[in-house]
């Protein structure tokens, strides 16, 4: 299990050097927005529901560490495009099926509260090991480069969370930034 904690904490901090060379690809998703009349809005927005009522639980770090996700990441940042947050995997669901109600890893925001530190849930993320890009409600997944070392190759962030102005499915998030001393 640590073995696969370390390899995670490796690929992702990779994807996220690979993604500072490229921050447009932090827009890739941004059509939260959507529109109303079509199906993949519809679909996005049961996706939506289903992972807000799935990982309502998890809005208090404690369950879901309990219930096996472990911190993989400090707060990951990238300058002038935003911050993605503390990421806590559970290594048992990455494989190449995807499940709405079931996302891989939580994104967590460390906030101030006086003296305090508390850690947030603003979003999820899917990875995925299936070798075609997997959709979900409407949206296809990131691919990552074909040398990755990543035990997954798709991945995709959901802001189910919190407000995301580049949109509910864009890799980053320009309204939030890691706590000086807890970024990656």
């Amino acid at each position: 299990m640590n073995g696969m904690k370390a390899k995670i904490t490796a690929v992702m901090a990779t994807a996220v050097l690979a993604a500072g060379l490229t921050p447009s690809a932090a827009f890739a998703h941004g059509g939260s927005s959507g529109n109303s009349g079509s199906s993949d809005y519809a679909s996005s927005q049961r996706v939506v529901y289903e992972i807000f009522k799935s990982t309502v639980r998890y809005t208090w770090l404690d369950r879901a560490i309990k219930d096996g996700y472990e911190r993989v990441t400090d707060c990951i940042e990238l300058p002038g495009v935003g911050a993605m947050g503390v990421h806590y995997a559970k290594s048992k669901l990455i494989d190449d099926r995807t499940d709405a109600s079931k996302p891989e890893a939580l994104v967590y925001m460390p906030v101030k509260y006086g003296n305090y530190e508390v850690y947030r849930l603003v979003a999820v993320e899917f990875l995925s090991t299936a070798k075609k890009a997997p959709v979900l409600g409407g949206v296809t997944f990131d691919s990552e480069a074909a040398d990755s070392q990543a035990p997954y190759k798709h991945t995709l962030h959901a802001w189910v969370w919190k407000h995301n102005p580049a949109g509910l499915f864009a890799q980053w998030n320009p309204s939030i930034s890691c706590p000086k001393g807890d970024k990656h």
